[in-house]
């Protein structure tokens, strides 16, 4: 199966999605994942965002950077914190399972991170690309739409530890809180 079709059946079928997943080079379709994740949205969202000449919702926590470079910056230096996100999520998951004695796949792991990361992002786009062009994009639109997306891409995360590394469900789903705890709070230093 294609990259543009695993991302597909991740979309339509998350079942079938993660049989195929399993059977994908790891960790370089994982990093593919995320690397596409982060440089479509450098090179989309936040060209337009800096383009308009928009300020964050926040002063910039890199006191180096003015805030009206921000965006700029960001463009750049944004696929490299993606890609350092996505290790350390899967090195916390591998973490985890190893301190509860169990076996634990990092390779697969990093597939299963990365494609969590990118399934909802077409539609986050959309939004984005849309709230952006209408000049309705603010923080409580951002929060709640890319908070319907962090559930998804938990849940995709959640059925991929189950299935693809035989963890029990409960087990799975605590992982992928785990993961997506630890995003959430270095993903909002990260833009604020």
């Amino acid at each position: 199966m294609s990259f543009i079709r695993l991302w597909w059946a991740a979309i339509s079928k998350p079942l079938k999605m993660i049989e195929e997943l399993a059977k994908k080079p790891a960790p370089l379709s994982g990093f593919l994942m995320v690397l596409t994740r982060f440089i479509i949205t450098s090179a989309t969202s936040l060209l337009a965002l800096y383009l308009l000449h928009r300020l964050p919702f926040a002063p910039s926590r890199l006191t180096f950077l003015p805030i009206e470079k921000y965006y700029g910056a960001e463009i750049f230096f944004l696929p490299v914190w993606g890609i350092g996100m996505w290790l350390l999520m899967a090195a916390l998951v591998h973490l985890l399972i190893r301190l509860a004695r169990r076996t634990s796949n990092y390779d697969q792991i990093l597939n299963i991170i990365g494609m969590g990361m990118l399934t909802p992002m077409p539609f986050l786009w959309l939004w984005d690309w849309a709230a952006v062009g209408m000049n309705i994009y603010s923080v409580t639109a951002q929060a709640i739409s890319h908070s319907i997306a962090q559930l998804w891409e938990t849940s995709i995360q959640t059925i991929g530890f189950k299935t693809i590394l035989g963890l029990r469900l409960p087990a799975a789903v605590i992982l992928a809180l785990a993961a997506n705890a630890l995003w959430e709070p270095l993903k909002t230093r990260l833009n604020h």
